[in-house]
């Protein structure tokens, strides 16, 4: 099942879940969807909901891909913030 974890689906890929991942942000170059988290003042939950909003604004996604971004709970992307 590991092996079959892609940042990066081709069109012809059958989806089955979105998992979050924290990386250091040059390692997630190849990956669809990333967000670069800098240090600020927002809450782990305020910038969850905004990189959801980011990735679900995207034109490039499908319809696939933003009901499996909407399936993942806020509070399970923000538990991953550093």
């Amino acid at each position: 099942m590991l092996c079959q974890l892609t940042g990066s689906p081709f069109p012809e890929d059958e989806l089955l879940f979105a998992v979050p991942v924290v990386a250091p942000y040059s390692s997630l170059h190849n990956y669809k969807y990333k967000v670069k988290l800098t240090p600020g003042t927002n809450k782990r939950g305020k910038a969850a909901k905004t990189a959801v909003q980011v990735f679900l604004r995207d034109k490039a996604g499908s319809n696939r891909e933003r009901d499996l971004l909407k399936a993942v709970k806020e509070e399970n992307i923000a538990r991953n913030f550093p």
